[in-house]
């Protein structure tokens, strides 16, 4: 009986021990955590950006603006497929000149706004893609009456009145981006009858316009 008492207490030592052991290991865990988190947050104030969310517009190196421009880019080849069945094309042409300036804005980490040019063109891409599809949907064309346009209106006015203060020293690609935000600009104004298909051509030459001022 003695020896299986002292069996017994030696067992129950033995398991305190194991469960202060555990605990002391888990409070020093949760205090590196803890530590880590408080440097995190303490460097995410360094660099300008908040507390919580980590990523923000301004994010060093462009890191935002890049990852709006692949999903951009995605959805653009996915729309413009279909548009234009694969066969090129303007589409496919200005789908191709986001990618290059995409790959560029790649190897210098964004760097000289090149993030910014990337993300204009593929958002302009994704639009003019879109607005394909609404052009030719004459028989599905849904008769419900669109919301005050008034603010579409302006969004056009601003567009206009950026393009005619850029620089006209375009070259390249560039040089047919400005012709074709001008371009898009006077469609939409003629599209006030189908407020859809005015709003994305509008948003496609915002996005070229976008592109075009960060490379000045």
């Amino acid at each position: 009986m003695a020896k299986s008492a002292g069996s017994t207490l030696k067992k129950a030592a033995k398991k305190t021990a194991l469960k202060h052991a555990a605990k002391k290991h888990a409070e020093k865990h949760a205090a590196k955590k803890h530590a880590a988190k408080k440097h995190a947050k303490k460097a995410a104030k360094h660099v300008g950006l908040p507390d919580e969310a980590g990523l923000t517009a301004s994010d060093a190196k462009g890191g935002k603006a890049l990852r709006k421009a692949f999903h951009h880019l995605q959805r653009a080849s996915v729309v413009i497929s279909l548009v234009e069945k694969g066969n090129g094309g303007d589409l496919w042409g200005l789908l191709e000149f986001g990618m290059e300036l995409y790959r560029g804005a790649i190897q210098v980490n964004g760097k000289h706004k090149s993030d910014e040019a990337a993300l204009g063109v593929l958002r302009a891409a994704e639009h003019l893609g879109m607005a394909g599809f609404y052009a030719a949907r004459k028989e599905h064309l849904v008769g419900l009456e669109a919301p005050s346009g008034e603010k579409d209106e302006k969004r056009l006015r601003k567009v206009s009145e950026r393009l005619q203060r850029l620089a006209d020293d375009q070259h390249g690609y560039w040089a047919r981006a400005r012709s074709m935000a001008q371009e898009l600009v006077w469609r939409a104004e003629g599209a006030g009858d189908d407020p859809h298909l005015q709003w994305e051509l509008g948003m496609a030459a915002e996005g070229l316009l976008d592109g075009l001022e960060a490379i000045e």
